[in-house]
């Protein structure tokens, strides 16, 4: 049986609340400077690390627990880059962009993300990184200063402009201000420009609020950024539109009174879906789900699909089998107090149905006869005969099995198939070699899947090098993998095939495979000719559109059609010396009828007498009722959810017959 895919983004397997409901206001007030407090350090040079440019992030204790996103700490990592990250995991000190990097900080909070630096002694100036605590608890703030910073990285002994910034974290209300002091040549007059990332962001780089401004608007008239990766305008010339943030100029952030929860992972049956979800540090008085098809995020107007769910978790029955379906969740804490969907999305594909035997007929025959025993499934099935109820012989194929001849009472099992042959698709071999030895580039190769299958296989050619990395396979609707398949290198040079299992199941839609790591593979320079076409499927193209004779590092891909095969239901080959008399009982338990179908709330059942019990199966084939000791012949099925059931007649007789009804 295929599993669900549940698919999650974020730290530690997460999606954190959303930053973006923070509430957000801009002022101008007094920036005032902190000369004591913990020297982080100080510059004792004008470039490299000796400038305090991208030296190793700094951790600090807080000297109150700070709530930041929903989740609360008593500790922050400070980067030169001019932001702080919060989390056991630190930012790399290249980072420069901390709200659209993909690291696996817990949160962020940028005030000037850029790669920037300090001097030494210069205009008799020097900068340096430093914390204090200032006020009165319960009513203090952490105060995190570069101090002394140029606008950007720059080496020059003979310009410098310098000026300061501070992130404040307030105590109990947890409360963020960035506050810009303004900043002058203390050297030359060498005017400096860029762009940098101002604002907050989540466990995952999906989940942000920042600020923009173009090189033509004033950076203190930014307005809601409109990606993680947009940027703020700063210019130290006196006639640009953008200039410099002025004395005392604050920035706001107010958490909201209601946190979104954090979603973990999803699962799912052919009809069904799992998702669950982590409560903030602030629990709230229930939950709201909004599910869809669409991958289009839910807004604060959007009425929930399922409200006043009291625990972590929901199941979603009644859905479609094989269809990919996309949930989020907020939290609902009274009186009209929600926070925001979560910022990403939990989605998941329902598993594909195998097809459905609909009925069965067993047989009665005398002594040392062969019995001939029928089945019908649902339309395009096959019909597989085994001689176990698990594992055993495929005996034969068809709507009929004839058995051998047989002395005693035998019971064989029939199940349906929609399995297709295994096939190939793509090139087998690269032509023209060519290498890229940066393995992170989203170099994709894009395909089309027509009909649900697994994707068993994969060729690459690598160097000769052992090196690890990842396969990712991406739903193109979301950005999101739907499988991440590790692999290394066996070092087979370009000229063999290192095979790689994937067995990752797809229903129909439109995906990406791209590489991560750091193993080198091969790939084609020249000669792709697409499309290369299956009708299950079809590889489309590349996303590296500029040369489309390209084709990207995955060969000879092998997958499978189908969803699988049903639960075997039992046939039984009676062996019965009285059969040899006649044939009136053998036609009265073949004028067995069950009525209606579909069904409400009761079937009726003719011949009941012959009857001992009922058993009955959901559509997955799990019994999901007994019933024994039949007296009459309308059976009350009403307790049953609509949908598909096998009803298996279990005779006096000892045979057994099988009959698909539907419950409306």
């Amino acid at each position: 049986m295929l599993l669900g895919i549940g698919i999650f983004i974020g730290n530690s397997n997460s999606i954190e609340a959303q930053v973006n409901n923070y509430g957000f206001a801009q002022s101008v007030g007094t920036f005032t400077p902190i000369t004591g407090g913990t020297i982080l350090e100080t510059a004792t040079g004008t470039s490299g690390f000796e400038s305090l440019y991208q030296v190793n992030p700094y951790d600090v204790s807080l000297p109150f627990n700070f709530n930041y996103n929903g989740a609360v700490y008593s500790s922050i990592k400070v980067s030169s880059n001019g932001y702080i990250t919060f989390g056991a995991t630190a930012p790399g000190i290249s980072n420069t962009a901390p709200i659209s990097s993909d690291e696996a900080y817990s949160g962020a909070i940028s005030i000037f993300g850029k790669g920037i630096n300090t001097f030494a002694n210069l205009g008799g100036v020097t900068g340096d990184i430093r914390t204090d605590v200032v006020g009165t608890a319960p009513n203090r703030e952490m105060v995190i200063q570069w101090t002394n910073f140029r606008p950007a990285y720059s080496t020059s002994t003979t310009s410098a402009y310098a000026f300061s910034f501070q992130i404040r974290l307030k105590e109990t209300s947890n409360v963020i201000d960035m506050v810009y002091n303004n900043g002058a040549f203390v050297i030359g007059s060498t005017n400096v420009s860029g762009s940098v990332q101002v604002g907050l962001r989540g466990a995952s780089e999906l989940d942000y609020y920042t600020r923009l401004n173009a090189s033509t608007v004033a950076f203190t008239s930014s307005t809601p950024g409109t990606a993680n990766s947009s940027t703020q305008y700063v210019s130290t010339s006196s006639t640009s539109a953008a200039g410099m943030p002025p004395t005392g100029f604050t920035y706001t952030w107010s958490p909201p009174t209601c946190f979104a929860p954090t979603l973990t992972t999803a699962s799912s049956t052919p009809n069904s879906i799992t998702i669950n979800w982590n409560a903030p540090t602030s629990m709230p008085s229930s939950y709201d789900v909004y599910y869809s098809t669409s991958n289009i995020a839910p807004t604060s107007v959007t009425a929930p699909t399922h409200t006043n769910i009291t625990g972590t978790s929901l199941t979603i029955d009644l859905l479609a089998p094989a269809t990919m379906y996309y949930a989020w969740v907020r939290s609902n804490c009274g009186t009209g107090n929600v926070s925001g969907w979560t910022a990403a999305h939990l989605y998941v594909s329902t598993l594909c149905q195998p097809p459905a035997i609909l009925t069965t007929v067993g047989t009665t025959v005398c002594p040392n006869s062969a019995a001939t025993l029928s089945a019908t499934a649902e339309t395009n099935a096959n019909i597989n005969w085994y001689d176990a109820a698990v594992g055993g012989n495929l005996l034969a194929t068809g709507n009929a099995y004839t058995t051998p001849s047989l002395s005693t009472t035998t019971n064989y099992w029939v199940a349906a198939s929609n399995l297709g042959t295994t096939k190939n698709v793509g090139p087998t071999t690269p032509e023209s070699l060519g290498t890229n030895a940066s393995a992170n580039t989203a170099w994709d190769l894009l395909f089309t899947v027509n009909t649900p299958l697994t994707l068993k296989t994969v060729d690459v050619f690598s160097g000769t090098a052992n090196r690890s990395g990842t396969i990712e396979i991406l739903d193109t609707a979301s950005g999101m993998p739907v499988g991440i398949i590790p692999f290394v290198t066996a070092g087979l040079g370009s000229s063999t095939p290192q095979t790689i299992t994937l067995n990752v199941y797809l229903p129909a839609g439109n995906y990406a495979m791209r590489r991560k790591g750091n193993a080198n593979l091969f790939r084609n320079s020249v000669g792709a000719t697409f499309p290369y076409s299956t009708p299950e499927l079809v590889i489309t193209g590349t996303t590296f559109t500029s040369y489309p004779a390209y084709y990207f590092y995955f060969y000879n891909l092998s997958f499978e059609s189908g969803c699988g095969e049903s639960p075997r239901q039992q046939v039984t080959a009676t062996v019965d010396a009285g059969a040899c008399l006649g044939t009136s009982e053998i036609k009265e338990r073949e004028s067995l009828k069950v009525y209606p179908n579909p069904f409400k709330d009761v079937v009726t059942i003719t011949n009941i007498e012959k009857v001992k019990s009922i058993q009955v199966l959901d559509a997955s084939g799990r019994a999901v009722k007994t019933i024994d000791g039949l007296s009459s012949k309308e059976i009350y099925l009403g307790d049953l959810k609509s949908g598909l059931y096998i009803l298996n007649l279990i005779m006096k007789d000892g045979s057994i017959s099988n009959v698909k009804a539907i419950k409306k």
